[in-house]
């Protein structure tokens, strides 16, 4: 939504900048990796400006680093609140675009946190639930669907080949064969060894966008609790694939007043023609949990009067576009 651009692309710090770009998340993690890899244009920067460049998203490790903290701090609020005993297994559903946040999460479980099952949840774009079920990865024929969990509209899951290369014993040449076949010919089929060790931890099943506006209504009606749309594909998932042994942690990953325009639809509200910050404003009215987020009102204030840019999806545009916000600096 226009609201969630202005969010992002509101968004700058001293040393952190957000770009607009006209395409999606795909196109972006590719161009970032493609100008990381640039070493000549990454040099020129480092050399007349005194820049190097990073990512917030998941191509930086560090982003992994908080969320293997909070599956951990997840497990812990569980134990100290007498829902189980130290030691015991949960299983974790996430909803899952391009792999970090349940990558964490195995990380977490290497460290000690007894994760016993991985729940992959996929909105309409599924092409990693049907990847943890079949082994293969295929990207021919499959369009990205626009969906109302938009973090997780993406079809080139780029943690993948990070989980991957662990399961295959750190298989360096085998990774590249696979994600190079991925490039070229749009699909890999990994192997059944591999595949078996795959489905060992990981369990997949994704929801549709009727069941996503159906698990925020219900959750309201019952429990005053507000699901963000990404959040509810994992209910939805969770539900469905549980076997009821052992209790599932739901990783809840956005606020719901992100998503105005689809929380209102999901609860038959009416208003949804208003401006941007009349929705949140009565959304804020319901008193529901979770609380307002009074930082992002605010924002939201803010960004009615702003203006923004956005750029062609084109990556020597987006070059230029990150060499004119250093030059501002």
């Amino acid at each position: 939504s226009d609201f969630q651009k202005a969010q992002i692309i509101g968004s700058q710090k001293e040393n952190g900048w957000a770009v607009g770009v006209k395409s999606n998340f795909d196109f972006c993690q590719t161009a970032v990796k493609g100008i990381f890899r640039d070493s000549d244009f990454t040099g020129f920067l480092i050399m007349e400006y005194g820049t190097v460049l990073s990512s917030a998203n998941s191509i930086n490790w560090g982003r992994l680093l908080p969320q293997v903290v909070y599956h951990a701090s997840a497990y812990l609020d569980l134990v100290s609140q007498g829902f189980i005993s130290f030691g015991s297994p949960v299983d974790v559903c996430i909803p899952t675009g391009n792999f970090g946040n349940i990558l964490a999460a195995v990380y977490a479980k290497m460290m000690g946190i007894p994760i016993r099952k991985f729940i992959c949840a996929s909105n309409q774009n599924h092409v990693l639930t049907d990847f943890i079920k079949t082994g293969h990865y295929d990207l021919r024929e499959r369009k990205l669907t626009q969906t109302f969990s938009p973090a997780i509209d993406i079809l080139k899951a780029s943690n993948l080949e990070r989980h991957l290369h662990l399961m295959a014993e750190k298989d360096g040449e085998l990774m590249t064969k696979l994600f190079n076949q991925l490039e070229e010919q749009h699909h890999f089929q990994i192997e059944k060894m591999l595949m078996d060790r795959l489905q060992q931890d990981f369990v997949a099943d994704w929801c549709s966008e009727g069941e996503c506006l159906a698990a925020i209504r219900s959750t309201y009606n019952t429990s005053g609790y507000i699901l963000d749309p990404h959040t509810a594909v994992a209910k939805v998932v969770a539900d469905r694939t549980q076997d009821k042994t052992c209790p599932v942690i739901v990783s809840s990953t956005a606020h719901y007043l992100k998503f105005a325009p689809a929380i209102m639809q999901a609860l038959k509200i009416k208003e949804i023609n208003q401006a941007s910050s009349s929705q949140l404003y009565l959304l804020s009215s319901y008193n529901a949990l979770p609380p307002p987020h009074e930082a992002l009102l605010g924002r939201m204030k803010q960004q009615e009067k702003m203006e923004y840019q956005v750029c062609a999806a084109d990556v020597n545009v987006l070059k230029n576009q990150v060499e004119k916000l250093i030059q501002n600096q």
